[in-house]
């Protein structure tokens, strides 16, 4: 399977404690990540590593369950998760640092291919796919600032 990494970091105007209460509660990502609907946790208990994440991601045109695992959680300072099923495989991580009275925010993820021809465009394309991967996540994070700065 070829990947492609890519990574986008967004300021945003408020304290670590209040975007982490957010993006904290994985249900949230409905609102700024293109694609995502209907996130639900599975199963009780505190969210932390481990904690499964089942939802639906729209994905070229179709919809399909979507599933994740946080496999890392670092109090207002750490969250990442990997896919376990859906339409493509991936890594995300999203970490926060404290600037001032705001928070740096980078998203960072790795995205397999999914098909021979997504290789392919992985492979002959790298480039532009990470180019447009990096404006994606830029977006969303650019989203995901707008939502917490109109608190």
């Amino acid at each position: 399977m070829v990947s492609l990494s890519a990574s986008a970091q967004v300021t945003i105007n408020r304290e670590p404690a209040d975007v982490w209460a957010y993006v904290s509660d994985v249900t949230n990502q409905d609102h700024w990540v293109d694609g995502m609907s209907d996130s639900e946790i599975v199963g009780n208990g505190p969210v932390g590593r481990g904690t499964q994440i089942r939802g639906v991601y729209t994905y070229g045109g179709n919809d399909g369950p979507v599933e994740m695992t946080i496999t890392e959680f670092r109090e207002r300072r750490e969250l990442a998760i990997e896919t376990s099923e859906g339409p493509f495989p991936f890594t995300g991580r999203l970490t926060l640092e404290r600037s001032g009275p705001s928070t740096i925010v980078t998203n960072s993820m790795t995205a397999g291919s999914d098909h021979v021809v997504t290789s392919i465009m992985f492979t002959v394309l790298r480039p532009l796919m990470k180019m447009m991967m990096g404006r994606q996540m830029r977006k969303e994070l650019d989203q995901l600032k707008a939502i917490l700065e109109r608190d």
